[in-house]
């Protein structure tokens, strides 16, 4: 079986985790690059918005993101798992704990605990995200 290299498994986690730190930085709309032009976002049953977007919908909805200026988070990732696909893609697997709040003060609580699944390949040469789900296990 194929194994990952060492550079493809950091650029891999450095996209998920950047994803993330895009959206808390307040930069939301910079992380749709990281997904295919075709991909799909889904947010499973539990979530605020269950449901899936594809293609020009992330765009949009990362720029509606970008402009809840009082929304301040922390997207907290662990336990990252990254699996080899038999047609070159990868999985990976990964566990967010969400800190959220849209209150002036540092206080913020555990929105959500979720699983994370990514479908991650090639285009263009560069790792991106194909598909993502969002799974909430625990909701604050």
């Amino acid at each position: 079986m194929a194994e990952i290299t060492t550079e493809d498994y950091l650029a891999i986690s450095r996209i998920v985790y950047r994803s993330f730190w895009l959206v808390d930085q307040g930069r939301a709309a910079e992380s749709a690059a990281l997904f295919t032009s075709d991909a799909s976002l889904t947010f499973g049953e539990g979530a605020p918005k269950p449901g899936t977007l594809t293609g020009g919908e992330i765009p949009a909805m990362m720029q509606a993101r970008q402009g809840q200026t009082q929304v301040t988070s922390r997207h907290a990732l662990s336990n990252v798992l990254v699996d080899l696909r038999e047609d070159g893609g990868v999985d990976v697997y990964s566990m967010l704990t969400l800190f959220r709040s849209e209150d002036p003060s540092p206080k913020a609580d555990v929105a959500s605990v979720a699983d994370i699944t990514d479908v991650m390949v090639r285009d263009g040469g560069e790792w991106k995200i194909a598909k993502r789900l969002v799974q909430p296990v625990f909701n604050g």
